[in-house]
């Protein structure tokens, strides 16, 4: 199974340039880095907290040599559960696993709301346009998926009936694919949504005004939790000093924006400018936010009615996180 597994990623992993490790004393050993393959679904600012974790060398400060890894969201929930890899960044899908009885819990959040914007073809002036488009997405299920669903709702369309929603995979996939007319709309985040606007191509929504739910985050397996604790709080204190650098260092940040999406300076301060306010400042997972995930799989049919948001969120290893790090 694993092989089969794993000849679905590509990884994310560069050599980082950026590292902020603490020096040994002469003679006194380096306690040993633990190996961790963590799991994201693009290359995109979804994922912006693993990234600066990784470049800014949070990671191995905290005592983790982590392995970012690009999976779609079904091949890497497979993944997680067979054990080819620790950790998913997906906080969607490992909601909407937890609720149908999958042993997974998310564990944090990075991004309190989705922040991608509905880039069009020119000849589309509004939403109301759209009827009958081919609308790209990354893919079927994850939160790029529902954002795009509740936000055509609000402005009327049966997502099923009034236009069509295709998978491409990678943002840059998408972007490309827009570019060359595949598709009337894609779906997509900075800095792809910056790049377009600053090509040209109007922005008809942003689903940040219309969609209030945990965008990106952690999740890993019940037994993990369990087993590991110490672990997990290594990542969650890794990510948690990523939040605060972001909140804090435009500057650094805009230069791991620009070097890990290979962008010049303004387009990487406007990918900057435009999402930094999305990120979570503590990593806590919003309750509120779970229940909005569940009740659409209500609505749908695919959970219990009776599944509640503290039956797929485990709030205290962030909580022990933050206490370490101290608030």
């Amino acid at each position: 199974m694993k092989t089969k597994l794993l000849a679905f990623y590509f990884t994310l992993d560069f050599t980082a340039t950026l590292l902020i490790v603490p020096a040994s004393s002469p003679g006194q050993e380096k306690p040993a880095l633990e190996k961790v393959r963590i799991a994201v679904a693009t290359s995109s600012m979804a994922f912006l907290v693993p990234f600066v974790a990784k470049d800014r060398g949070l990671y191995l400060k905290n005592g983790a040599e982590v392995e970012l890894i690009q999976m779609r969201p079904n091949v890497a929930m497979a993944a997680l559960l067979s054990g080819d890899i620790d950790y998913v960044e997906l906080i969607g899908s490992i909601i909407r696993s937890a609720a149908k009885g999958i042993p997974v819990r998310a564990v944090s959040t990075s991004i309190k709301a989705p922040f991608f914007s509905f880039v069009a073809q020119s000849k589309y002036k509004s939403m109301k346009d759209l009827k009958g488009a081919t609308i790209g997405l990354a893919s079927i299920g994850g939160t790029n998926y529902i954002s795009t669903r509740l936000t055509l709702r609000h402005f009327g369309f049966d997502p099923d009936k009034d236009v069509k929603l295709l998978a491409i995979g990678d943002e840059k996939l998408m972007y490309d694919a827009f570019k060359i007319g595949r598709v009337d709309c894609i779906v997509v985040a900075p800095p792809y949504s910056v790049l377009a606007k600053r090509e040209g191509y109007p922005l008809l929504a942003h689903t940040a005004q219309y969609v209030t739910m945990p965008f990106s985050g952690l999740g890993t397996t019940i037994e993990r939790i369990k087993n590991n604790r110490g672990q997990i709080k290594k990542i969650l204190k890794s990510e948690i000093e990523a939040l605060r650098f972001i909140q804090s260092n435009a500057a650094g940040t805009t230069d791991v924006i620009r070097k890990r999406f290979n962008m010049d300076e303004k387009l990487a301060r406007e990918s900057y400018d435009v999402s930094v306010d999305a990120f979570s400042r503590d990593g806590r997972v919003p309750l509120d936010g779970v229940d909005i995930l569940l009740q659409i799989e209500k609505n749908a049919r695919q959970i219990l009615p009776t599944v509640t948001p503290q039956m797929v969120v485990e709030p205290s290893l962030a909580e022990e996180a933050l206490k370490e790090l101290g608030r």
